[in-house]
């Protein structure tokens, strides 16, 4: 069981990606953040001391103030320690193929399209 950072500003797909993790028990604790910009604030925790690094962040691309490919570039900068370790998946609506190519080259692997099943979220974090 993992430590997950979902980032994504629909409170609906929170809660249902939040239900999947816990009932299919691929996660003891989830955390959410609404956009990049909170997502970096609980990752700057990492830094302070005050909160663990996730196992994996399961981002979505499209939101306000910081999307997911704004996300990824500053958490590129950012060099956190032990970064390498954590999975992150993008979990977005977009088939467009330029995103995934942009998705990738930020080196991110794990591309699902919404909706997800337990099964593929499985697949992506195992």
């Amino acid at each position: 069981m993992k430590k997950i950072l979902l980032v994504d500003d629909d409170p609906i797909f929170n809660f249902l990606h939040t239900r999947m993790l816990s009932l299919g028990g691929l996660a003891k604790e989830v955390h959410t953040a609404l956009n990049g910009k909170q997502a970096l604030e609980l990752l700057n925790g990492y830094f302070s001391g005050t909160a663990a690094l996730p196992d994996a962040i399961l981002l979505d691309l499209t939101m306000p103030e910081l999307d997911g490919f704004g996300f990824l570039e500053a958490l590129r900068k950012l060099k956190v320690p032990g970064m390498d370790n954590v999975n992150i998946v993008v979990i977005t609506s977009s088939i467009n193929p330029k995103d995934i190519e942009r998705v990738r080259e930020l080196g991110v692997t794990n591309y699902l399209i919404k909706p997800i099943t337990l099964d593929k979220l499985k697949d992506a974090l195992m």
